[in-house]
């Protein structure tokens, strides 16, 4: 059976022990680095066949596959380690280069690169991956399923489109200071616009929810929707927001 490592324990890892442990009559051995040692105890605690190494070698030496959770700025830690040409390593570090990190941890031969997200812990994502090296498809197939990406450069946009979580709690938040300075509780307006919003978003549970029926829906003619979308759509809001998705790209490209 194969052996996961994984290198970085915060949120991101919690999400995908629990996607390959929790629930599961058959769960992989996970090898787990210390740095974050409450984190990485907690786990362990948890499911009997997550352990924590000693150190970042520790991990490698018992791991057959090699996840790199760490954030950009700590991504060093993968110099100086002894890798093996046998080591598989998938990074989820964002703005670190398919060819870079193969540099990093040569003279492992099999590199890849995923867009790992929270829904892992529930198996509900397809997560994409590039290449699709096998024995990295096998693990995310665990965690819901896997996206194959040949294309870098495809890649690389899939990466910059998963960055955009906090422009949409902006969204919701500007909504709800607008109704906190028309008079409404903050605690009730908060609570009114998560659920509303919650609610709104079931049909993207749907296979292959189509986006543009959706604003169609949702914006009958002569309605505030649709109001609110056109004079959006006037004030440069959505162009706005293209500029700034081919800027994030562009730096994350270099």
């Amino acid at each position: 059976m194969t052996t996961y490592g994984v290198l970085g324990v915060g949120s991101l890892a919690t999400f995908v022990v629990r996607g390959l442990c929790d629930g599961v009559a058959d769960p992989p051995a996970i090898v787990l680095s210390p740095r974050n040692a409450a984190v990485s105890a907690q786990l362990a605690a948890a499911y009997p066949t997550v352990t924590v190494a000693r150190d970042n070698q520790a991990v490698l030496d018992t791991a057959d596959v090699v996840l790199v959770l760490l954030r950009r700025q700590h991504s060093d830690a993968l110099l100086g380690l002894a890798w093996r040409p046998d080591h598989v390593v998938v990074s989820a570090v964002a703005g670190l280069p398919l060819s870079r990190l193969a540099e990093m941890v040569a003279p492992a031969r099999e590199v890849a690169r995923a867009v790992a997200m929270p829904a892992s812990a529930t198996r509900s994502f397809r997560t994409p991956v590039h290449p699709p090296v096998p024995a990295v498809t096998a693990l995310f197939d665990r965690l819901g399923g896997t996206m194959p990406i040949e294309d870098g450069e495809l890649f690389e946009a899939i990466y910059t489109s998963m960055g955009t979580f906090a422009p949409f709690f902006e969204y919701l938040r500007v909504i709800t200071d607008f109704l906190v300075a028309r008079g409404m509780d903050a605690a009730d307006a908060h609570e009114l616009i998560a659920t509303t919003f919650v609610d709104v978003a079931r049909p993207l549970s749907a296979p292959h929810p189509d986006l543009s029926e959706l604003v169609k829906e949702y914006a009958p003619p002569g309605g505030g929707n649709e109001q609110l979308t056109n004079l959006m759509r006037d004030e440069g809001v959505f162009e706005g927001m293209v500029r700034a998705l081919d800027e994030v790209h562009r730096r994350l490209t270099g």
